[in-house]
């Protein structure tokens, strides 16, 4: 019985026949193996990240509709980096009247409780875990680099927050 593909898995062996590359070439775009082209394609592997928008940005498509639409010959889809790209005129810098700064604020606040909470009973029940399988290093592993992005995340928020509200005092 076969397996079907996975959408991703489809549509990166739909999009290279589209535009006519053979693995080795779309390998050689991406800097990996053409072993791995083979494995995205036959839903052995899934992508990094990564690499996923890498693939994203040489065939020009969303990566929303890469990952989830499963393209056909008459697909029509937007181009990468379009989604949630706010053009000049959308976005309002001045945090004195920026609602959605505020929200924004509130919300990483939020999640940095949140990320703290989870942290900490991750730490606990991480404790009670003996990683005697590779299977549960690579959980403890995955969740440890999760936590790590989360923060850095995070980070990155309270920093913008930091220079936004340094910018505006210097405007007043």
């Amino acid at each position: 019985m076969a397996i079907e593909k996975s959408t991703l898995a489809h549509n990166i062996r739909f999009l290279r026949k589209e535009r006519n590359l053979s693995q080795e070439e779309l390998s050689n775009l991406l800097d990996i193996k053409r072993s791995n082209i083979a494995a995205y394609e036959s839903k052995n592997v899934e992508p990094r990240l990564r690499i996923i928008m890498e693939i994203a940005k040489i065939f020009d498509i969303d990566v929303a509709t890469l990952i989830e639409i499963r393209l056909t010959p008459d697909s029509a889809y937007k181009p990468f980096n379009t989604t949630n790209t706010p053009s000049e005129t959308e976005l309002n810098l001045d945090i004195r009247e920026n609602g959605e700064l505020q929200d924004f604020i509130e919300k990483s606040i939020k999640i940095r409780k949140v990320l703290e909470g989870f942290k900490a009973f991750y730490n606990f029940r991480k404790n009670g875990i003996e990683a005697d399988s590779p299977e549960k290093e690579k959980i403890i592993f995955d969740i440890d680099n999760f936590i790590q992005l989360m923060e850095h995340l995070l980070n990155y928020n309270e920093n913008v927050i930091k220079a936004m509200s340094n910018s505006s005092t210097t405007i007043e």
